[in-house]
């Protein structure tokens, strides 16, 4: 079993031991209490308001409206006026990483993303300050995704809890703590067993593999009791679903595989070395022919999770996007180096790209979407994740770009909530705000629901019970830069 069905499963005891009425139970409550708020329940679509939620050791304990239970309470946080969700989970933060660079290593040029302990305490800080209490780490040096865990879990540091992925699968000129090769069975072996020692969830299997290395993956996933992950190029989706995959990752499923005859010829007679294949196989799929309406089925039939990461095309489409993104105020939240080092390996992503590039690129955005409307639409299970490090301010974009998509407020809220969480394997322990559940909530100064963009606007967030505001986070992410 997974540590994420571990953790459900867990959670399944933990509420068999809370009443589901726990707010009605005869004595008096103890705790936090958290009062005069609009709940928001994405998943039935309902706003509750003048709410209130009590929090004890971590755990919510009751859940309701009107005048508060009776209580001996240490803390009463009046909310009134601020609108509630669960706390935020972003399926593709990258919390552990540290800037991109290109090393030396045995004589050659190697990418690489090595963890640095500054970086990380900064990413935690600015997930929290955005709402952000829950994160898939979807690859990264394995030891620094276990001194993560340890960190949280003993108070050392404060931030999200993670759900890691190890090293990435991929070959060179990728290298260093947080990529890996293994090129037999018994190094295949090895490296999922040294992965899932060091408490790793999934097993992320990358872009440049072969179908045989992809499936020699799977094989060893499986045997170690990993999840397996996939951002995958050449082996297409379909295929993928076929060898056993679990999930996979971005809106690139840039497979000729997946094109309909005479289209795949001419994606293949166009393709070249630079990325733009990323707006091109979009210009060329049919999701109405039967290929891609096969893949929407097989996904849809075996409930394989797709993590969009919209940011990823936006960014490579849009010749200024980092800067859209990051604006003056928002730049606050990224650790400089890592900042710095985004905007090095973005530039580099647009390489041999022309002004017509940009506006074909631009015109495959209307495609993009169609592609999220194809799968919403099948029963997909879509999560939402930014490809950031953790949530942090470009979150909320992540969001808009599937509003932008056509799905609306409740539908985006609930994947960024109860959504996320089923998918990680979390349904019976957070992404909800019920009692039993740990107690993780972002309370907001503006509804979301009006505008996404009010996600921005975070009061207070409650993480494993421990509660801070935004002033509070703000102010210790600027001790951690001075």
């Amino acid at each position: 079993m997974t540590r994420s069905r571990l953790l459900a499963a867990a959670g399944s005891l933990l509420l068999a031991t809370v009443p589901a009425g726990a707010a009605s139970q005869a004595g008096p409550l103890t705790g936090e209490l958290y009062f005069g708020f609009t709940r928001l329940d994405p998943v039935d679509r309902v706003a509750i308001e003048d709410s209130y939620v009590v929090v004890e050791e971590g755990v919510i304990r009751a859940v309701g409206e009107g005048a508060p239970p009776r209580g001996e309470y240490s803390v009463s946080h009046d909310l009134t006026g601020r609108y509630g969700l669960p706390g935020l989970i972003d399926a593709h933060g990258h919390i552990t990483a540290g800037p991109h660079a290109v090393e030396v290593i045995d004589g050659r040029p190697t990418v690489t993303i090595e963890s640095r302990d500054d970086v990380v305490r900064h990413h935690a800080l600015a997930s929290l300050a955005f709402g952000v209490t829950t994160v898939r780490n979807p690859g990264g040096d394995p030891q620094a995704g276990a001194r993560y865990d340890a960190r949280i879990a003993s108070g050392e540091w404060i931030g999200p809890d993670a759900l890691h992925a190890g090293a990435v699968i991929q070959p060179p000129p990728f290298g260093g703590n947080a990529f890996a090769y293994p090129t037999t069975p018994e190094e295949w072996d090895a490296e999922a067993a040294r992965q899932a020692a060091l408490g790793v969830t999934y097993f992320k299997l990358y872009h440049s593999l072969t179908e045989a290395e992809l499936a020699e993956g799977v094989r060893a996933a499986d045997a170690h009791g990993l999840e397996v992950i996939a951002h995958l190029d050449q082996v297409s989706w379909s295929r993928a679903i076929e060898l056993g995959v679990d999930g996979l990752l971005h809106a690139l499923p840039t497979s000729a595989d997946l094109l309909e005859p005479g289209a795949r010829e001419q994606y293949l007679e166009s393709r070249g070395p630079n990325t733009k294949f990323y707006y091109q196989w979009f210009e060329l799929a049919d999701f109405d022919g039967p290929l891609m309406q096969g893949l929407f089925r097989e996904l849809a039939e075996r409930q394989i999770e797709v993590d969009l990461t919209l940011l990823v095309n936006f960014l490579v489409y849009r010749r200024n996007a980092f800067n859209e993104l990051y604006g003056p105020d928002d730049r606050f939240y990224a650790h400089p180096d890592t900042l710095a080092a985004s905007m090095s390996f973005l530039g580099a992503a647009g390489a041999g790209w022309t002004d017509e590039d940009y506006a074909r690129a631009d015109a495959a955005m209307a495609q993009l979407f169609a592609f999220v409307r194809h799968l919403d639409a099948a029963g997909v299970p879509l999560m939402i994740g930014t490809d950031g490090p953790g949530g942090g301010s470009v979150y909320w974009q992540e969001l808009q770009l599937h509003a932008d998509a056509g799905l609306d407020a409740w539908r985006i809220l609930e994947l960024a909530t109860a959504g996320n969480a089923d998918g990680m394997g979390l349904s019976q322990t957070t992404g909800r705000i019920a009692p039993g559940f740990e107690a993780d909530l972002a309370f907001f100064n503006a509804d979301p629901r009006l505008d996404l963009e009010n996600l921005r606007q975070l009061d207070r967030v409650v993480s494993n019970g421990r509660s801070y505001t935004r002033t509070e986070l703000d102010n210790l992410i600027a001790e951690e830069m001075n």
